[in-house]
């Protein structure tokens, strides 16, 4: 993981998101944020920091394989955080949709 970006993840816990892979890259970062810990101001740091554009894009590749995958356990957790994550991420969308219109 690049220097600039670890200070990033180490503000925002990034031992407790990944312990087990201190190397991890951000999309394994962000996809574990979305997925097993979503909660609006983790989200709208990781937006803020990468873009609102790459925290969605992430959402839809990592929806797109729990659901190729079928894996139980996956599906669980995705159903738990696909309400919270897409609530948060139109919030995200409304703002920045009336940041544009000002």
């Amino acid at each position: 993981m690049p220097n600039s970006n670890r200070d990033f993840w180490d503000a925002h816990g990034r031992v407790s998101l990944v312990w087990s892979n201190p190397n991890a890259s951000d999309d394994v970062l962000i996809s574990v944020a979305l997925l097993r810990q979503p909660n609006f101001h983790l989200l709208l740091d990781i937006a803020a920091y990468f873009g609102l554009e790459r925290l969605q894009e992430n959402w839809k590749n990592l929806m797109n394989g729990i659901e190729k995958r079928k894996y139980p356990e996956e599906i669980h957790q995705l159903k738990r955080a696909k309400p919270i994550v897409e609530r948060c991420l139109a919030t995200m969308e409304e703002a920045a949709c009336l940041e544009t219109q000002n």
